[in-house]
């Protein structure tokens, strides 16, 4: 039996440079288990990266954007009535951000015209036995949850990182509408267990949906260089300069370490105007560096050409972070605060777990620690790496249980007819 197709919803990728990284390493991995993948994004920009030789990128037309008089039309069909009543027990979430209502009205609208739009994509290609899969548990999947609620599609499922699981507190609102998109999905993959036992808790309906699918990146095979005896310690960051990652607050900690050191940071955003001023006011001139946003190659050429100390964050908001995954794989420590499932990544063998409100002379310490002690070695932090989060190991065990789900899928609708158990939507 001849492999199924599988078709990818994401947010840009393959467009721009920065947008869903590590996509670049999983997809060749998934794609190499699947006949055909067709890669749908849901805004474009005029480059696009490489996809694997059996990929195609199909431009929907929802990427020009829905007219207001389409959301109109659409705020009164049916199917929004469905997903509302679907809802009912979403709505505390809702009242708590009132003024995301128009948001959450926004995205409901834009997934009915989406189904539309996707349900024409799945007959003109004769797609109906694909399996459906969005990169996030926000981006096209009410509209996923739809078509299969609506026996348009077979299989479909979700990978859930970070925003897309605890909702995000900087803007105030709440995943929208969970409840209608579990019971249309047939399993969600969060990419943390605490991101597992989070959706557990807050969706019921996701209960026996839920598998932790971990991501993960390539073995380098090496670790970074070791410092000269008389070299500057040179600690990392890598993130959005956005508030949540709270990189503002790095030269503060810095200033407090109480020996030389240099500091370079991987990444750009909105908040690097603040970054720089409270780096001109605390730090030496000559001892950081601010990089700018970096192609996921880059990052990692940066391990290999640098003997970096340790890589630092003092988010206030993860998932599982690929960047801690990337240093590891060098041999490299990490110094971070515990949220999201970074707990699952940073361990006594691999850095320094701090409590999520750790000040600032706190996370000063254990970057001094971390520096001048000699605890870590590069070999067992490797080691560890390799067993959890090594990509060949992690993306074809998701490949696999992506195609027993579609077999199973398949077994399961002979059974039961085309349609599926749950009521259309």
């Amino acid at each position: 039996m001849s492999p199924p197709d599988l078709v990818l919803l994401t947010t840009e990728y393959p467009f721009g440079s920065a947008s869903e990284p590590f996509l670049e390493t999983e997809l060749p991995i998934v794609a190499e288990r699947f006949r055909r993948v067709y890669v749908l994004p849901s805004t474009s920009h005029h480059t696009a990266r490489q996809l694997p030789a059996n990929a195609e990128l199909v431009t929907m037309p929802w990427i020009s954007g829905p007219s207001a008089l389409d959301r109109i039309r659409a705020i009164r069909s049916a199917r929004v009535a469905r997903v509302l009543r679907r809802s009912l027990g979403d709505l505390p979430d809702v009242m708590r951000h009132p003024r995301s209502v128009r948001m959450y009205a926004d995205v409901l609208t834009r997934n009915v015209l989406k189904a539309r739009e996707l349900e024409a994509f799945v007959r003109a290609r004769g797609l109906e036995h694909a399996v459906y899969y969005d990169y996030w548990f926000e981006n096209s999947t009410l509209a996923l949850a739809i078509c299969r609620a609506a026996a348009s599609i077979r299989t479909a499922v979700a990978r859930a990182h970070n925003f897309d699981i605890y909702g995000d507190f900087t803007h105030g609102w709440a995943v929208p509408f969970p409840t209608a998109k579990a019971l249309g999905l047939d399993a969600v993959f969060p990419i943390s267990s605490d991101g597992e036992q989070h959706l557990a808790a807050h969706v019921p309906a996701l209960r026996g949906k839920l598998c932790v699918s971990r991501l993960g990146v390539r073995d380098p095979g090496r670790v970074s260089p070791p410092r000269q005896a008389d070299a500057v310690p040179l600690v990392v960051t890598c993130a959005q300069l956005v508030p949540e990652k709270r990189i503002d607050l790095v030269p503060e900690v810095l200033s407090l370490v109480g020996i030389p050191i240099r500091w370079v940071h991987l990444g750009d955003g909105p908040e690097r105007p603040r970054v720089e001023r409270e780096a001109r006011r605390l730090l030496p001139g000559e001892s950081w560096q601010l990089w700018g946003q970096r192609e996921n190659t880059q990052v990692l050429r940066f391990y290999e050409e640098h003997s970096v100390g340790l890589l630092l964050s003092v988010s206030r908001s993860e998932g599982l972070p690929v960047s801690m995954m990337e240093a590891q794989s060098f041999g490299v420590p990490v110094v971070a605060c515990d949220v999201g499932g970074v707990s699952e990544i940073v361990g006594a063998e691999t850095g320094i777990l701090l409590a999520s409100d750790a000040a600032p002379a706190e996370i000063a310490a254990a970057i001094r620690r971390t520096l001048t002690s000699g605890l870590f070695d590069a070999t067992a932090i490797r080691a560890c790496w390799r067993q959890r989060y090594e990509a060949e190991t992690n993306y074809g065990s998701f490949a696999n249980t992506l195609l027993a789900l579609h077999s199973h899928d398949g077994t399961a609708s002979q059974s039961r007819g085309a349609a599926p158990a749950n009521r259309p939507m």
